[in-house]
């Protein structure tokens, strides 16, 4: 493996600090949901509706920020969103109505919607491809992280202070960090396949072929594809889950956060570093290991996830949709690697970008809100979660199948590679 520099390093550590505040952000509706709902008297379609007004915007952000980071710097646009979503933040803890809480809800969804991408593309560049879904998984142990910490943190404050504190203590924080990550020193790509681009593919000229070059590259596809279905299958589940263990297995808001939690500091952390390895080394065998990985990780924790959702019994529920997170954190360390293992550096945050564009608008924007419909009109919560849970299995099916494909497209993205 290429010797990993010192710059690499810091500048992981600084984007796992920004994952961390990233997703403290993203889940604190999650964890007081029950107390915004009860301020504001709203059913559980309008609670689910707060999530939707961030997925309406996220992939929105990605897209664009993703476009603008290929052309203008991805760590000034990095810099730009942590500002972005923690000034929203910070907003909605003086929210006065529904309707202002929908609206900087928006906000952070522009911003949080413009991380992903340009990050991802910077761990891309830095490090080499031999360690690239475990500098991802190192990186989305941020995503577990800070989630435990939101679910931890904000229900505490919330039940001393208020649920409006909570997004106060949330939002201003992020302020000094984008300060640090606007200073940091670009340097030249370290690892050798970077020193390999065509001078063609440094600077990005994103065009209509462009787009369609991306759509015809088949391991894309099936990424956008499966992205898809497993954002539909987990996006509801993770907004409902603390309302999901208060209401059926008598946690109260401070418990149910704390056991949430600890479950994603033990278990999702531990997932993503061991689909990292897991998907790297799969990866050095065949160029779809990475999909192979997710696949037989979604396969095996569908099921399991499904089972411990209907389980009345309190700790069969936590030993199988525990061991279901760690299967399904695979996703989080192989899902960037894999795209970018087949996507021209200089196109690799807008490549992302679309992914997340597709599985935010097809998947998590319509997850939570049918979710909370399906309890308003009748029908159990658990039901609802379980039946889009279900999509999971078929999310595996399409990796497993479509992983095949990466062999061809590799091989042809190395051969442009080794022409010039």
């Amino acid at each position: 493996m290429s010797r990993i520099s010192r710059y690499a390093w810091r500048t992981l550590g600084l984007l796992v600090l920004a994952n961390w505040f990233n997703f403290y952000n993203r889940h604190i509706v999650s964890v007081l949901a029950e107390l915004i709902k009860a301020e504001f008297s709203l059913t559980d379609a309008q609670v689910g509706g707060i999530n939707s007004a961030f997925e309406l915007t996220y992939p929105l952000g990605a897209v664009t920020l993703a476009i603008i980071a290929d052309r203008w710097g991805r760590q000034r646009i990095i810099a730009f969103v942590v500002s972005l979503w923690s000034v929203a933040t910070t907003l909605t803890g003086v929210a006065g109505s529904y309707l202002s809480l929908l609206l900087t809800r928006l906000g952070v969804g522009v911003g949080q919607g413009g991380y992903g991408p340009s990050a991802l593309a910077v761990l891309a560049e830095t490090f080499p491809a031999t360690f690239r879904a475990q500098a991802v998984g190192i990186h989305a142990a941020g995503l577990f992280l800070g989630s435990a910490a939101s679910y931890l943190v904000s229900g505490l404050i919330a039940q001393a202070l208020g649920w409006r504190a909570s997004f106060l203590v949330a939002g201003l924080p992020g302020l000094p960090l984008a300060w640090f990550i606007w200073r940091l020193r670009t340097r030249e790509k370290e690892n050798s396949e970077a020193q390999k681009k065509p001078a063609t593919l440094s600077t990005p000229r994103l065009t209509l072929d462009e787009f369609r070059h991306l759509f015809n590259v088949p391991t894309l596809r099936i990424v956008y594809a499966s992205g898809v279905l497993v954002y539909l299958a987990t996006g509801g589940l993770t907004f409902w889950m603390p309302s999901f263990l208060q209401r059926y297995h008598g946690y109260t808001l401070a418990s149910a956060a704390t056991v949430t939690g600890v479950a994603l500091v033990l278990i999702g952390v531990a997932g993503v570093l061991a689909g990292g390895w897991l998907g790297d080394h799969l990866s050095q065998r065949h160029p779809g290991g990475k999909l192979i990985t997710m696949g037989l990780g979604l396969a095996i924790g569908t099921p399991l996830g499904i089972i411990g959702l209907l389980a009345a019994n309190r700790t069969l529920f936590l030993i199988t949709v525990g061991t279901a997170l760690f299967l399904l954190s695979f996703n989080s360390s192989c899902n960037g690697p894999q795209i970018h293992d087949v996507t021209p550096s200089a196109f690799r945050a807008t490549a992302q970008s679309i992914f997340l564009f597709l599985a935010h608008i097809l998947g998590n924007l319509a997850s939570a809100p049918l979710i909370g419909w399906l309890s308003d009109v009748g029908y159990d919560l658990r039901i609802g979660m379980a039946s889009f849970a279900s999509l999971g299995f078929v999310a595996a099916l399409v990796m497993l199948w479509g992983a095949r494909f990466a062999v061809q497209d590799f091989q042809a993205f190395e051969s442009d590679i080794a022409s010039i």
